[in-house]
């Protein structure tokens, strides 16, 4: 393997690992029979095999790892591919890879020019609103409403290796989408950033790391007008990006608003966008600090706190 085609493949790895919920894999690993769902205790989910009385694999949702302790074995959702589906570590990148469609250019041609057989994506139905019981009921989970998406985004269908599939999708600059729903979140049909406006008089620039988190905001800030972009992975904060940002910003005499997360690719993102951008405000310190680790986080967990707007 060339040192070209080894570093789109790191990369992919690390996007997968940061991109690609374990909780969602577990849970589709549960609806397939494999494992058996445990519950939730504290900030943990449990599952387990059927011959188990008490399920033993436990999976921190933030962190993104599992743990197996009856084995004293874990890791992250590329290697619990590779022991659940028996994969080499190489054809579980592809597996999570083509079953998102979030290949790097530079991964996707590696996979050609090897004669690797890709999945057949097929896009069968694209409704304009989100219409669909199980993704409202998904919204509901996260906080939202319809009418905090459904002018931006669309109701996707579309088939995958002999399977269908649906989920709530937001276009992005590339004719791809970043898909979200119970079961999936990643790209189809190409990644990239997301470009919207809001309201007809935007006051300000607007980044977020995810699409939730872009919801959220209008849901606490429903009369708001403002630019958007939508990173869909911080990894999409490029120099050109910010440049094309900062020139924006200075044109149109609008201040940049960072709403990125508190783990670490989100806090580099934040660092970079201050570096890059004259002016640009990190905005993340008022959910962070309460210790919410992004702006659904914080939206979600009503419960817990008194909502208020955050601009």
């Amino acid at each position: 393997m060339s040192s070209t085609n080894y570093a789109a493949l790191t990369a992919e790895a690390a996007r997968i690992k940061a991109d690609v919920s374990l909780l969602d894999y577990f849970f589709k690993l549960e609806s397939s029979g494999i494992l058996r769902y445990d519950g939730k205790k504290g900030k943990e989910y449990f599952f387990g095999f059927e011959h188990q009385k008490t399920g033993s694999i436990s999976i921190k949702d933030q962190t993104n790892v599992w743990y197996d302790h009856a084995k004293g074995e874990g890791g992250d959702i590329i290697k619990a591919v590779q022991l659940f589906e028996k994969k080499t570590f190489v054809e579980a990148i592809q597996r999570l890879s083509n079953n998102l469609d979030i290949i790097a250019n530079g991964y996707q041609a590696f996979y050609k020019k090897n004669g690797e057989t890709e999945y057949d994506i097929e896009i069968t139905r694209i409704l304009d609103t989100v219409q669909h019981p199980a993704l409202i009921t998904y919204l509901h989970s996260r906080g939202l409403e319809l009418s905090d998406i459904n002018d931006v985004a669309k109701e996707l269908h579309w088939k995958n290796g002999g399977d269908k599939f649906f989920a709530i999708g937001f276009p992005n600059v590339n004719k791809g989408y970043s898909v979200r729903s119970k079961v999936y979140k990643g790209n189809l049909i190409g990644g990239g950033i997301s470009t919207f406006t809001i309201g007809s008089k935007p006051e300000s620039l607007k980044l977020f790391e995810g699409s939730m988190d872009f919801a959220s905001y209008r849901h606490l800030n429903p009369h708001e007008s403002f630019n958007v972009i939508i990173l869909n992975g911080t990894g999409n904060l490029t120099k050109n990006l910010c440049a094309k940002v900062a020139e924006k910003s200075a044109e149109k005499n609008l201040p940049v608003h960072m709403y990125f997360d508190g783990g670490t690719g989100g806090r580099e993102a934040t660092e970079k966008g201050k570096t890059l951008i004259p002016g640009a405000q990190d905005k993340s310190k008022f959910y962070t600090e309460q210790g919410f680790d992004d702006l659904n986080d914080y939206l979600s967990n009503t419960e817990k706190i008194k909502i208020k707007n955050i601009r």
